[in-house]
């Protein structure tokens, strides 16, 4: 408990940086969320068909774009973890430029991560989200030991070893607390572009102190406690 009111804290303390950092990617989910809302009034596969063909070019941009500020967003959080803990000033644009420099590897560890957690969500979620737990020390890995993909995907599932129930059960919540305000969010806030956008900045508010706990871990762990 002491962990997840820490967490908070944390993030209510640091909440103009974080804010400033998620912003791009915020603005790129809503985005892209209002793109592809025609989906949900299709019910022919000729009509969903006929929308990719006349919006894919747009479409494939903003994906493009999309994983880009993803994958410079998870780089940049980390960054941010570290240079504020450390009393280090780092703006979010040197700390998303950061998280841009590693993107391959980053993108790497990222694209087999989603699959394996994909699967393990396949069987019933519970597996996912283990997944997800064990290897949520990817990018500090590969941030701060500039670890190449499949080390940093070994090193998370070494050090999160003795962990695991603890960072699983971390993890359940945060998730379960998203899809829960996404559920009341969308039931009380009209379709369209604010809704978007609001479930994407309330997603982003539950990202940062899940991010900070296993930052802690990740300290701690690699100093010798935990």
């Amino acid at each position: 408990m002491e962990q997840f009111n820490n967490s908070w804290q944390y993030a209510f303390n640091n909440w103009k940086f974080f804010l400033a950092l998620a912003m791009p990617v915020i603005a790129i989910e809503t985005l892209t969320g209002y793109l592809v809302v025609p989906l949900g009034e299709m019910t022919q596969p000729e009509d969903i068909i006929g929308f990719f063909e006349t919006n894919s070019l747009v479409i494939s941009l903003v994906g493009i774009v999309g994983v880009i500020i993803q994958i410079s967003f998870m780089g940049g959080m980390w960054v941010g973890f570290m240079s504020i803990d450390s009393g280090k000033d780092i703006n979010p644009i040197n700390a998303l430029q950061a998280g841009l420099s590693k993107f391959f590897p980053l993108f790497g560890a990222y694209f087999i991560v989603t699959i394996a957690a994909a699967f393990g969500f396949l069987l019933l979620i519970l597996p996912g989200i283990y997944l997800l737990a064990r290897f949520s020390l990817i990018v500090a890995q590969i941030m701060y030991e500039d670890n190449k993909v499949f080390e940093s995907i070994g090193a998370s599932w070494e050090k999160t070893d003795e962990y695991g129930s603890k960072l699983f059960m971390f993890t359940l919540i945060f998730a379960g607390l998203i899809f829960t305000s996404s559920i009341i969010l969308t039931s009380v806030i009209p379709s369209g572009i604010l809704q978007l956008f609001i479930l994407a900045v309330v997603e982003y508010i539950f990202v940062v102190p899940l991010g900070y706990i296993y930052f802690t871990l990740y300290k701690s762990v690699s100093s010798g406690g935990y």
